[in-house]
């Protein structure tokens, strides 16, 4: 008698970057623990890689594989479509696709095309993209003809069973999340002498107040605001600094402030070890454009988000408390200079469940296993 075949998953993604690797990984481990071999494959065109190699944030691990990978402009009220080619072995119909959730993606329709089983994987809904009604009819298609959906959160879920109209029972948020596991040891392990350390690395005084900005720096972050921002609040108050972690398209700006100024404090691409002791020390954390897994790292460390009502917001956002975790000021920079210098409301009660991501790779393995068991 012949062995079974192994069952086989494949994952695509733009690019796999830092903070996505505990997710996928343990993801991978999962199904491997199940007899299921699991592996990323990710590419994008000239501009996406472009832009995500100024972030800088990008990882090669044993389980993910760039591909090669082709884009076609099919017509002016859609996004760009791009197609990854997979290795041969990973394009059979037997192979169980867990795919992005874009009606740009040839990937998806070609899989549901051929009658191969998929799982798309996306936000559901986002207000981070300005999609026209045609490209959310189409997205609300790919979701309606896939096995099974997967959306970051439950305001995503809500929107494919509802508007994209999906049955509830193919429908599960994984609550998107960050590798709170890492963050909280790093600030756990912060003492007074690493703090102090910090300040004299850095040239910060021993009686400045320190805030914190963590993530890319980028178009949508605002950087901009955030430094005209902080040129009223240095002018106001000596005493402040500001910390940045994170690197982007935008980071000469905050790089020609740090030199006018002398009171910022740029990391880089930084990981949880790096920028724990100025989290610790923080007051605020500064984002006043898109909030999105960073929701995540501030409920773990604690710090209150201060953003702008503008902002077109990822579905993270949901998961802060407004006048809590989150203060939204007007988008200019004077409004968020203002609070920014009226200093945080300390939090009383952190919230019970906060996400994350050995939970999401939970939710994400369950439901891949459940669609493999359900194909036999």
């Amino acid at each position: 008698m012949s062995r079974p075949r192994r069952s086989l998953v494949a994952i695509t993604q733009p690019y796999v970057p830092g903070y996505r690797v505990p997710l996928w990984a343990r993801v991978v481990d999962n199904l491997k623990s199940e007899g299921v071999e699991c592996r990323v494959f990710y590419g994008g065109d000239a501009e996406q890689m472009r832009i995500r190699a100024g972030r800088g944030d990008g990882v090669e691990t044993v389980w993910a594989t760039q591909v090669p990978t082709r884009t076609l402009t099919l017509h002016r009220r859609l996004p760009k479509l791009i197609f990854r080619t997979l290795p041969r072995r990973w394009r059979s119909r037997r192979v169980l696709l867990v795919t992005e959730m874009q009606v740009s993606n040839v990937n998806a329709w070609l899989a549901i095309a051929s009658g191969r089983r998929i799982v798309t994987l996306g936000h559901g809904s986002s207000d981070t993209t300005d999609q026209n009604q045609l490209a959310v009819a189409l997205e609300n298609q790919l979701n309606r003809w896939a096995d099974h959906v997967l959306t970051y959160t439950e305001r995503g879920r809500r929107h494919v069973t509802g508007a994209g109209r999906v049955r509830e029972s193919r429908v599960t948020a994984f609550r998107n999340a960050t590798d709170t596991v890492q963050l909280r040891a790093a600030l756990a392990a912060v003492t007074p002498q690493h703090q102090a350390e910090f300040r004299a690395a850095h040239g910060i005084p021993n009686d400045a107040e320190i805030d914190l900005y963590l993530g890319a720096l980028n178009r949508h972050k605002n950087i901009d605001l955030l430094v005209d921002a902080a040129r009223t609040v240095f002018a106001a108050e000596a005493s402040r600094w500001l910390v940045v972690a994170g690197w982007g398209e935008d980071a000469a700006r905050l790089e020609a402030l740090a030199a006018e100024t002398g009171r910022v404090v740029l990391l880089g691409q930084a990981d949880a070890a790096e920028y724990a002791a100025a989290a610790s020390q923080a007051g605020l954390l500064l984002n006043p454009g898109r909030v999105g897994l960073v929701a995540v790292d501030a409920l773990i460390m604690g710090l209150p988000i201060l953003t702008t009502s503008a902002s077109a917001h990822a579905p993270e956002f949901d998961y802060l408390r407004p006048g809590i975790d989150v203060l939204e000021t007007a988008p200019t920079a004077g409004a968020y200079a203002t609070a920014w210098l009226a200093g945080p409301t300390p939090i009383q009660s952190p919230p019970s469940d906060v996400p994350s991501v050995e939970a999401a790779a939970d939710i994400i393995s369950g439901v891949i296993l459940a669609q493999l068991e359900e194909r036999r």
